[in-house]
């Protein structure tokens, strides 16, 4: 009688379980749902209304470039000057004011947060500047590429902030570089629309040096990511290269452009 008692507890004890099991399913799988559909949704309503801060890639400001006409007449971009560079004809990495920091052989290309910059061809934003550091387990590519970001913080300087005070002599000797590895030698201003137009050194300097009271950030902007392009292809492996073309955002080989028939190493 007591084993037949403790049967049916047992019995009665296991289907209330089942019972409770079947008629409430693991809450797990609910909240996966859920949490799907809901990620979904949101990735959906981001992609279709862009945000600013998600649409830049990550640790790069948007770019709002612009330039304003000052009294003078020169167009100087709103922004922020690159705090550091090359020192042109010398191995010196130098302030603003031409003070030495330290050695190019020490310089590493960072972001405004102090993030090493990759090696690629992205163009060069606001707040980026040069770290003493050590360049030791880094590629000949990504050795070439910092060296060529100290090259180009203060041509970018030049154009975007200094062309009120700079003078021709300063300004050949910053692009130096690209003129013995013949980039950037010619202008072309008879395209149909200033899109098809591209300035070369000398162009782009008298450019710069009278805007004839226009905003020509776009044109100033296309040479130095343009130029900046053409050096890395000098510099650095075919491989590079090739990652140049399958990372640029309209599919187009720099590389190729650059019309290269020997390459310049440094």
């Amino acid at each position: 009688m007591n084993c037949r008692l403790c049967t049916t507890i047992l019995t009665i004890g296991l289907l209330t379980a089942c019972g409770g099991a079947l008629d409430n399913p693991p809450p797990a799988a609910d909240t996966a749902v859920d949490t799907a559909q809901d990620t979904t949704s949101d990735t959906v309503l981001d992609t279709a209304a862009p945000a600013p801060d998600t649409a830049t890639p990550p640790g790069k400001p948007a770019d709002k470039y612009a330039c304003n006409i000052n009294g003078a007449g020169y167009c100087v971009f709103t922004g922020t000057p690159h705090p550091n560079g090359l020192q042109p004809g010398t191995s010196n990495i130098v302030d603003r004011d031409g003070n030495v920091l330290f050695p190019l052989s020490e310089a590493v290309a960072v972001n405004a947060s102090g993030d090493v910059l990759q090696a690629r061809g992205t163009p060069a934003f606001d707040g980026d500047h040069l770290i003493q550091s050590s360049l030791d387990g880094m590629t000949d590519d990504e050795q070439a590429f910092h060296r060529v970001m100290a090259i180009l913080f203060p041509i970018r300087n030049a154009l975007m902030y200094d062309i009120e005070t700079l003078t021709q002599e300063e300004w050949d000797a910053l692009v130096s570089e690209l003129e013995k590895r013949d980039i950037k030698e010619t202008t072309f201003t008879g395209g149909p629309t200033p899109k098809d137009n591209y300035y070369g050194r000398q162009g782009v300097f008298d450019l710069a040096k009278d805007p004839g009271g226009k905003d020509i950030h776009h044109p100033i902007m296309k040479f130095l990511e343009e130029a900046g392009l053409y050096l890395l292809c000098h510099v650095t492996s075919d491989e590079f290269a090739t990652m140049l073309q399958q990372t640029h955002p309209g599919g187009h080989a720099p590389c190729v452009d650059a019309g290269i028939e020997a390459k310049v190493p440094f």
